[in-house]
C-alpha cells in the first residue's frame, strides 16, 4: 500500500481526483491501494534554544553563542493536530512506501524531511516531482516516480538553510537585544541572515538622501527649424560635458548663438547646420520568460502589486485554476523537454480570443525557440514561469489574476516573435563660426560610449540618456553623485554643437504581443522588463548632413537630484543582484549567482521587514 504526502488539502484533493480516489470527509483520503493525506505548511520545526540547555532560557549574554551539537525537532505550534494525523500514518505497518508529493522545491524537500525525522518514519521515499498541476502533469508525474535520495543535496541544502537561520537569527537578536537593552520596554532587535542585509541596503540608500547635498547646473537648450517649419530640439554640449557651472556662463553660451540663430543669409556659415548625422537600426531581442523575481518587479511596477501579493495571485493560478506553471523558481530558461510541448502550448492559446491573433500566426510554421530561452543548464529545480495551455476560465478569474496571467501569456508568446527594429538617429547641430575645435561626433548622444549625466529632472526631450542596466536587462542605476560630472567652468570658444537623438520604430516585431505602442517603442531599451520607464525620445524631421536651419536658444536651471528611495521592484533587483559591491573577491564571487534570499523567500523577507 501506497501513503501520499501532499503539502497542502487543495494539492491532496487534486491528487486524489487525478489517481481515483475519493476525496470525502476531514481525514485522509483512502482507496485503490492508496492514502492520501496533507500537511499545513511546517508541520515540524526546529526546537528553541532551551530544550538542548536551562541555561539558554533566560537571555544572557554570557550563555553566548548558542551552538548545539545536534539540531532538535518539534512539532509547530498550531499545527500540533494535524501533525499527530500524519505522523500516524508515518509509523504504519501496512504501507509499502511513502511519496514525498510535497512541493517541489527546496522548502517543500524541508517541510517532508523534517516531518519524516521526526515521525521516526523508515519506509522508503519516492518524489513526485511536476511543474504543473494539471491531470496531464500528475499522471505524468506519478509515471515516473523519482527515489527519494536522488534528492539528497536538495534536502541538504534546505537543512543548512533552516539551521543557519536559527544559529544568526537567535544568536544575534539576543546579542544585540542585550546590549541595547536599557529597562524593561527594550524593544527586541530582530536579526536575521536575509532580513538584516536586505534592511542594510535601505539604510545605506536612506543616508545617501539624508547626505546628498543638491547643486545647482545649468544647460542651454536649442529649439530648431528646418525650413519646412518641422521643429525638434536639441541639447548644448562640448567634449561630452552638457552642465555648465553658473547661469552666466550658460547665458553667454544662449546669448551669442541665438545672433546667428536666425540669419537673413542662410548661406552664412554662422547659422546652424547638421554638421553630423548617424542613422542606424537598433534590434531589441524580446526579453527572457519569467522567473519569481521578475515577475514580481514587473508587476510591481505595471499594477502595483507587493511582492507578496504577486506570489499569492501566481500561486492561485498556479495550485487553484491550474493556469501557470510552478510559480517559485529562480530560472528564465526552458529545458529542451518543456520546449518540444510549446506548439502544443501555443496551440492551447490560439483558443483564447485575446491571444488568438497572434498565436494564430505561429501555428503554420511550428514555433521553436532560441537558446536565448532554452538551456537546460540554467535551469535547476524548475524552469521559467509559462502558461500550462490548460484552457482559461476567464470568469472565474478575479481582476488580479487575470491581469497576472496575461503578463505571463504575452511574455511566452513574444519569445517566438522576432526582434523589434527602431531605427535610431543621432544629430549634432554646429551653431556659429570659429575654427572647429574637435570631431563633431563627440558630441553625438552616445552609440558606443557614455552619454554626459543629465540628473533626473535636467533631461533634454531630444536626447534621453539610457539608463544604467544589470546583467538581466534591469535598471540599476548608481546614486546621483553632482560632482562626478565635470561641469563647464569656462566659455569655450565657437562653434557651439547641439545633440539629439530620435528613435522611430520600424518593425513590432514582439513588441506587438507585449502591448508596446509607438510612443512607448520610442524609450531607451523597451525590450527590458523595466519596459517605458524613460521618457520617449521624439522622432525627428528629415534631416541631412549640411542642412540650414533656424533655432532659438534658452538657458534651463537643474539641480542634481538625490537617488529614489527603493521600491519593491529595485528592492527586489538589489536583492537578487546583492554582492556585486563587496570589496573581497573570494566572497564576492561566491555572491555572484545567488544574492540575497530566493525568489521564493524575498517577498516574505520584505514582509517581515514592513511588520
Amino acid at each position: 500500500m501506497q501513503l501520499i504526502v501532499a503539502e497542502k488539502p487543495s494539492v491532496a484533493r487534486d491528487l486524489a481526483r487525478v489517481l481515483g480516489v475519493p476525496a470525502g470527509g476531514r481525514g485522509p483520503f483512502e482507496a485503490a491501494g492508496r492514502v492520501i493525506t496533507w500537511c499545513i505548511g511546517h508541520l515540524v520545526e526546529l526546537d528553541e534554544p532551551a530544550s538542548y540547555d536551562g541555561r539558554w532560557k533566560p537571555w544572557r549574554l554570557e550563555t553566548l553563542p548558542m551552538l548545539p551539537e545536534a539540531f532538535r525537532l518539534r512539532p509547530s505550534r498550531g499545527s500540533a493536530v494535524q501533525y499527530r494525523v500524519v505522523a500516524r500514518l508515518l509509523r504504519e505497518r501496512r504501507f509499502r512506501e511513502v511519496v514525498n508529493a510535497c512541493d517541489a522545491g527546496r522548502e517543500g524537500e524541508l517541510i517532508f524531511r523534517y516531518l519524516y525525522q521526526l515521525a521516526g518514519c523508515r519506509l522508503p521515499v519516492r518524489r513526485l516531482w511536476i511543474s504543473s498541476l494539471t491531470d496531464e502533469a500528475i499522471r505524468a508525474g506519478f509515471g515516473a516516480l523519482r527515489p527519494g535520495a536522488a534528492f539528497d543535496a536538495l534536502g541538504d541544502a534546505a537543512r543548512c538553510r533552516s539551521e543557519a537561520d536559527w544559529l544568526v537569527g537567535l544568536n544575534a537578536t539576543r546579542a544585540l537585544t542585550i546590549k541595547r537593552r536599557a529597562g524593561r520596554d527594550s524593544p527586541l532587535l530582530s536579526i536575521g541572515r536575509v532580513q538584516t542585509p536586505t534592511l542594510a541596503m535601505l539604510v545605506a540608500r536612506e543616508r545617501q538622501i539624508r547626505e546628498f547635498v543638491p547643486r545647482d547646473y545649468f544647460e542651454v537648450h536649442a529649439d530648431l527649424a528646418t525650413t519646412a517649419g518641422e521643429r525638434f530640439g536639441a541639447r548644448w554640449s562640448r567634449g561630452g560635458r552638457a552642465r555648465i557651472a553658473t547661469r552666466e556662463l550658460a547665458a553667454a553660451i544662449a546669448g551669442r548663438d541665438p545672433a546667428v540663430g536666425h540669419l537673413p543669409d542662410a548661406a552664412d556659415a554662422r547659422a546652424p547646420v547638421v554638421e553630423r548625422l548617424r542613422a542606424r537600426i537598433v534590434k531589441e531581442p524580446p526579453p527572457q520568460l519569467f522567473d519569481l523575481t521578475s515577475l514580481q518587479r514587473t508587476a510591481n511596477r505595471r499594477f502595483g502589486f507587493p511582492a507578496a501579493r504577486t506570489l499569492e495571485i501566481a500561486q492561485a493560478l498556479y495550485e487553484r485554476h491550474k493556469l501557470l506553471t510552478y510559480p517559485r523558481t529562480d530560472s528564465r530558461h526552458l529545458t529542451a523537454d518543456v520546449a518540444r510541448e510549446a506548439p502544443a502550448l501555443v496551440e492551447a492559446l490560439a483558443a483564447l480570443p485575446e491571444y488568438a491573433p497572434f498565436a494564430a500566426r505561429l501555428l503554420p510554421t511550428p514555433p521553436r525557440l532560441g537558446r536565448r530561452f532554452v538551456d537546460d543548464g540554467k535551469v535547476s529545480d524548475h524552469h521559467a514561469i509559462i502558461p500550462t495551455g490548460k484552457p482559461a476560465h476567464r470568469g472565474r478569474l478575479d481582476r488580479d489574476e487575470q491581469r497576472l496571467f496575461d503578463l505571463v501569456v504575452r511574455r511566452f508568446l513574444g519569445a517566438f516573435y522576432p526582434d523589434a527594429e527602431i531605427a535610431v538617429t543621432d544629430v549634432v547641430v554646429r551653431v556659429g563660426g570659429g575654427q572647429p575645435d574637435g570631431p563633431a561626433e563627440d558630441e553625438l548622444p552616445p552609440a558606443e560610449r557614455a552619454p554626459p549625466p543629465a540628473g533626473p529632472r535636467g533631461r533634454s526631450p531630444g536626447a534621453a540618456s539610457p539608463p544604467g542596466r544589470d546583467d538581466r536587462g534591469e535598471r540599476n542605476d548608481p546614486p546621483v553623485d553632482p560632482l562626478h560630472d565635470r561641469l563647464v567652468a569656462d566659455l569655450p570658444p565657437p562653434p557651439d554643437r547641439y545633440a539629439c537623438r530620435g528613435r522611430v520604430r520600424r518593425v513590432a516585431g514582439w513588441q506587438e504581443v507585449a502591448g508596446i505602442d509607438e510612443r512607448a517603442a520610442r524609450r531607451e531599451r523597451p525590450g527590458s522588463d523595466d519596459a517605458g520607464a524613460d521618457e520617449p525620445a521624439p522622432p525627428l524631421p528629415p534631416l541631412v548632413e549640411g542642412q540650414r536651419l533656424s533655432g532659438d536658444f534658452a538657458v534651463r536651471a537643474r539641480r542634481t537630484a538625490p537617488p529614489p528611495r527603493l521600491t519593491e521592484a529595485t528592492l527586489l533587483a538589489a536583492m537578487e543582484s546583492a554582492g556585486r559591491a563587496i570589496e573581497d573577491e573570494a566572497l564576492r564571487e561566491a555572491m555572484r549567482d545567488v544574492g540575497l534570499g530566493t525568489p521564493a523567500t524575498r517577498a516574505a523577507i520584505i514582509e517581515t521587514l514592513l511588520e
